[in-house]
C-alpha cells in the first residue's frame, strides 16, 4: 500500500492563512501520481487551495476533507499556534496537536485506500514521525507498512 502525501507551499500567517504566490508556483511544480484513488483535503484554506492546484491532475478522483490533515489553525512565526479568529495560543503549553499520543497518525493513513492523496501540512508528516523531511510545497510517498516515508519531489 503506497498513500501520497502533499505539504502546503510558502504561505501568509494570519488566521487561516492562504498561500502566497510563490507557495502557489511550488504546488503547480509538483507531478502527481497516476492512478490516485482518493484525495483527503485539510479543512484549511492552505488545503484547499492545494486541491484547486491539482484538480486537472485528479478529476473525477473522490474528495473526503479531514482535520487530521490540518485545520485552519496556523503556525505563527514565534511559535504560537493562531486559531480562526485570531486567537494565539502557545505551541507547547496550551495546544494538543496532532503528534499528541492519543493520535496515530500512520493508523490514520493506514485506513485509507491504497494511492491516496493528502493535502496536508507540516504537523501531519510530523506526527508520522517524519520531521526530518517536512519541506513546504513538497510531495512525499507514505508507506504504511513499514512507516516510513520519503520526499519524491
Amino acid at each position: 500500500m503506497t498513500s501520497f502525501l502533499i505539504t502546503h507551499g510558502e504561505r501568509f500567517f494570519g488566521p487561516n492563512p492562504v498561500h502566497k504566490q510563490e507557495g502557489i508556483e511550488q504546488i503547480k511544480d509538483l507531478q502527481i501520481p497516476a492512478d490516485i484513488s482518493l484525495v483527503v483535503i485539510g479543512t484549511g484554506a492552505r488545503f484547499k487551495e492545494i486541491y484547486e492546484v491539482l484538480k486537472p491532475h485528479v478529476d473525477g478522483v473522490p474528495v473526503k476533507y479531514s482535520p487530521f490533515c490540518g485545520s485552519a489553525d496556523g503556525l505563527e512565526a514565534d511559535y504560537n499556534v493562531i486559531l480562526v479568529d485570531g486567537t494565539l495560543v502557545d505551541l507547547k503549553n496550551d495546544y494538543i496537536s496532532l503528534g499528541a499520543p492519543c493520535f496515530d497518525a500512520w493508523k490514520f493513513v493506514s485506513d485509507l485506500p491504497d494511492r491516496t492523496l493528502l493535502c496536508a501540512g507540516g504537523e501531519l508528516l510530523i506526527a508520522l514521525g517524519l520531521k526530518a523531511i517536512n519541506e513546504k510545497g513538497q510531495l512525499y510517498e507514505l508507506d504504511p507498512e513499514t512507516a516510513t516515508g520519503k520526499k519524491i519531489s
